[in-house]
């Protein structure tokens, strides 16, 4: 057989299979590298995408949030298995329904949750979301456990610890919440929101001062924070702090054109409600709180102002709308004690005594830690509760029960120590219990004058006029005109309080110290 040029042929052949192949692997490399330089541009948009997020979402306002939510949409349509952005978008949801209650919110929340617990994101957001949701929907037991579980774990995060400040704020355990939302508050202090929340627990509370300085942290971190700003104000409002000194925030925040969320609107109406009552205008008040409770129903700072117009107006109705606030909020201190206090002031000692009585069954179970680890009732260490009831009792005339009232708040030794001892000094003064009197007033109004109670040096100054010793009494009633000066008590009324004890010196037979003492006290309300 003739086999010349075979080997060209397979020499042909086989050089045109190779360079097949190379071309071949040539265009799988060049695929390969074009996909994974996609890869990398894509893994890089996401990222982008994703910190762009987390830093609107760190700025705390609704619109901040929305914008935070579209950079992850458009994660979404580039990786849509992208865990921790939907543990993200889950968490923003639950602040925009939890804090601002942006209808379907919770509903949203709940989705991007599922899909991020499905996909296995073991992000902060994600366990975060799930425990503030559980707290949000009233399920303490099941959030309980999970926090329970994560701490076991050794999960630690401000979110968490935000999660459990509301979980123990819902359960009435209101020391133990404090000391959970202030340290959230500093894990995150660069997130207003943290912040945020502690002052709102503060106000519940009633804890005016220590509410304003939360708020004031909050818009260090973000100064356009709007639920700080506006909630500031209403703490300010509610201590009785000068109205023109919000009077300018509240405008700003009116004329602002950026969309308010439902809480937003109503927070920013009873804030005009409160500045309308320190107008004497409850009328105008009462239309505010109208619009609040339209914007959002559930709003209980509305529904507190609205009872406290109300009680302005001397309107039985107040009573009600008292009751109505505190079933809303049945943790919030303020709303039970505040009520009571003014309900009293209105003449409906039993209204204000129906509501201390509601406040009392709802602590009546709780149990604090004291600091050598027992459990004792809260209500044994509210002394707030026992001045409030026993101030409730003093002007009903159940003058005993007052005094079992105070001593409780005196056995308490909490912060309100120095205005139990006052009100129990002033309610043996009235029972002329001259040395029980003497004993718990000098605690608190001391012969240096250092202290910082007027109305306790002049129940002093009253003890000693009593007893005829009226030079020693001038220098009481000296210090509290003192006082109340330096807390900013208007000169006129300074002028009255002093011309008052004038006449009482003159009618006791001591017209030469009744003209002495005018010329000492002159300074204090004379105009400058």
């Amino acid at each position: 057989m003739d086999t010349s040029g075979r080997g060209d042929w397979k020499r042909r052949e086989g050089l045109g299979s190779a360079l097949l192949q190379i071309g071949v692997v040539a265009v799988v490399l060049a695929a390969a590298v074009a996909w994974f330089v996609h890869r990398g541009q894509v893994r890089q948009e996401v990222d982008a995408h994703l910190r762009t997020a987390r830093a609107a979402a760190l700025k705390g306002n609704p619109g901040d949030l929305a914008m935070a939510q579209q950079q992850l949409e458009t994660l979404f349509t580039l990786s849509p298995d992208s865990r921790d952005a939907r543990a993200l978008s889950a968490d923003i949801q639950a602040e925009l329904w939890l804090d601002h209650h942006v209808p379907g919110a919770d509903q949203k929340a709940r989705e991007q949750l599922e899909r991020a617990e499905a996909m296995g994101s073991r992000s902060g957001e994600r366990y975060g979301a799930r425990a503030l949701l559980l707290v949000g929907e009233g399920k303490t037991e099941e959030a309980r456990k999970l926090l329970e579980e994560l701490q076991a774990q050794g999960a630690n995060s401000p979110k968490l610890t935000l999660a459990q400040a509301r979980l123990l704020q819902r359960q009435g355990r209101l020391s133990e919440a404090r000391i959970a939302f202030a340290r959230a508050a500093e894990g995150a202090w660069r997130d207003p929101r943290y912040s945020a929340a502690y002052g709102e627990a503060l106000l519940d509370e009633g804890l005016f001062p220590q509410a304003v300085e939360a708020f004031s942290r909050a818009t260090t971190a973000n100064p356009d924070h709007l639920l700080s700003r506006v909630t500031s104000a209403l703490a300010q409002l509610y201590s009785g702090r000068n109205p023109d000194s919000v009077k300018a925030t509240l405008d700003e925040l009116r004329s602002n054109s950026k969309p308010l969320t439902p809480v937003l609107q109503a927070r920013l109406a009873v804030a005009q409600a409160e500045l309308a009552l320190t107008k004497s205008a409850p009328d105008e008040a009462l239309a505010q709180t109208d619009a609040a409770l339209k914007a959002w129903p559930e709003e209980h700072y509305a529904l507190f102002t609205r009872a406290r117009a109300l009680a302005a107006k001397h309107a039985p109705e107040a009573r009600q709308a008292f009751e109505a606030a505190v079933a809303k909020r049945p943790t919030a201190p303020l709303l039970a004690l505040d009520g009571a206090r003014l309900l009293q002031a209105q003449g409906d000692g039993e209204g204000a005594l129906a509501l201390l009585d509601t406040y009392e069954k709802t602590f009546r179970e709780v149990k604090v830690q004291t600091t050598d680890g027992k459990s004792v009732p809260a209500l044994d260490r509210d002394d707030r509760y026992w001045l409030a009831r026993g101030g409730v009792m003093e002007l009903a005339g159940r003058q005993d029960d007052a005094l079992a009232a105070y001593d409780k708040a005196l056995a308490a030794r909490g912060v309100g120590l120095a205005r139990a001892q006052y009100a129990k000094g002033a309610l043996l003064l009235a029972r002329k219990d001259f040395e029980g009197a003497r004993t718990l007033l000098s605690q608190v109004a001391p012969d240096t004058g250092a202290g910082n109670m007027p109305e306790a040096y002049a129940a002093l100054g009253e003890l000693l006029f009593a007893q005829g010793d009226f030079a020693a009494g001038c220098q009481q009633h000296y210090f509290a005109l003192v006082r109340a000066r330096a807390q900013g008590t208007p000169a006129e009324l300074i002028a009255t309080r002093a011309n008052d004890i004038k006449k009482r010196l003159e009618t006791s037979g001591q017209p030469a110290m009744a003209k002495a003492w005018l010329t000492e006290a002159g300074p204090l309300f004379q105009q400058q």
